[in-house]
């Protein structure tokens, strides 16, 4: 672990070797990019190679250290998985087990003290002070699975002289492709930490505080369109924040997730397996109650009288909702069962059964939604 200050109280001992490099590389960007464009403008070389590290690393977390390890959300060929943790290691993040267990710890915890980075301190703890304070050691019931991986093993063993080796390499390929080794320096490690960084940060802070929350008010992770363009598609965080076990956070085919799209990708041609997914009638039934949240909370602060009858209307569409899907995803699970026994004469029964369930949710959805627009017409202030 990085040392802290000796002498300081419970509770803020200072992590100074996170202190001391992210503060000298800011002050290093703030100084050398500045002088370097006074005197030389920058080759379209050397700007796509900034970009293409800076896409490579952003997308060794988001696909590797996120979704893979910290979540477990897919399997991957050890051959990529090689290219994504020697990029993930170029992202100077820290070693999987460090930063799997803090995120881990992160979604055990949301919301409250243990969590390592969360908002209710504010937007510059969860962005970046958070890993100004020493932390206790790493709880090994939350590294079990991944201690299992010897090339993580090896990461972590070695993770500081991996390091240095993987942005050094970076560094003399751009500087080496583009005649211009004071620009690698600037652009293809300074700039590129720089934007890369501050990328993965708003996951922690912007995406908590920015956004809408239509799967889950439960906790303060948002959706956000913006911050999925900044952070490689993990700006739809309350989606992910409600189903963590899901390879996607974009599940409309619009959202922009390349995580997911380089995910499917790989599984098309078997570099990838087990990509896991959550249930549509599972992530409808989330909406409905999420919705009922919303409405509830909305006709609480009602002062009209017919706020009770309101209340009951929500209660009782919202539980015939919610049973439709049930007993429609009953049917569907019980359908393929039978279909895979080779029973296809009654399962044919249950699948219209499932399908006359389907039409009904649709008719009832149409009469939630009209409801929904009439509750939220009613001003509380009246």
């Amino acid at each position: 672990m990085p040392s802290s200050l000796a002498g300081s109280p419970p509770g803020f001992r200072i992590n100074w070797s996170a202190v001391l490099f992210i503060g000298a590389y800011h002050l290093a960007l703030l100084v050398t990019l500045p002088l370097y464009l006074a005197h030389q403008t920058p080759s379209w070389g050397l700007i796509g190679a900034t970009i293409f590290l800076w896409a490579a690393t952003l997308m060794s977390i988001t696909a590797g250290y996120h979704r893979l390890y910290a979540h477990r959300t897919y399997k991957l060929h050890p051959a990529v998985e090689a290219v994504l943790l020697f990029f993930g290691t170029m992202s100077v993040q820290g070693s999987v087990f460090q930063w799997a267990h803090d995120h881990r710890l992160h979604h055990r915890h949301v919301d409250s003290e243990l969590d390592p980075y969360g908002t209710e301190k504010g937007f510059w703890h969860s962005h970046l002070l958070w890993m100004f304070k020493d932390r206790s050691e790493m709880n090994d019931r939350y590294l079990a699975d991944l201690k299992k991986n010897r090339l993580l093993v090896l990461q972590d063993r070695y993770y500081g002289l991996w390091m240095v080796l993987s942005n050094l390499l970076a560094v003399l390929a751009v500087g080496w492709m583009t005649g211009d080794y004071v620009g690698a320096v600037v652009f293809a490690f300074l700039l590129r930490l720089f934007l890369a960084h501050h990328c993965t940060w708003f996951i922690n802070s912007l995406a908590h505080m920015w956004g809408s929350k239509p799967y889950s008010t439960e906790h303060s992770a948002v959706n956000n369109f913006i911050l999925a363009l900044l952070t490689f598609g993990e700006g739809y965080h309350n989606y992910h924040h409600t189903f963590a076990g899901d390879y996607r956070n974009g599940v409309r085919w619009y959202q922009f997730d390349p995580p997911k799209y380089l995910i499917w990708f790989l599984s098309k041609i078997g570099l990838a397996s087990d990509p896991q997914t959550v249930d549509p009638l599972m992530i409808k039934k989330k909406l409905v109650q999420a919705d009922r949240k919303l409405l509830l909370d909305h006709l609480g602060r009602l002062r009209d009288q017919r706020a009770k009858a309101w209340m009951d209307a929500v209660e009782k569409t919202s539980e015939k909702l919610t049973e439709t899907i049930t007993a429609a995803k009953a049917a569907r699970d019980r359908f393929l069962s039978m279909h895979k026994a080779g029973d296809k004469g009654e399962a044919r029964e249950v699948w219209s059964r499932f399908e006359n369930l389907r039409r009904e949710f649709s008719r009832d959805l149409k009469t939630w939604r009209r409801l929904c627009r009439l509750v939220l017409k009613l001003d509380p202030a009246v």
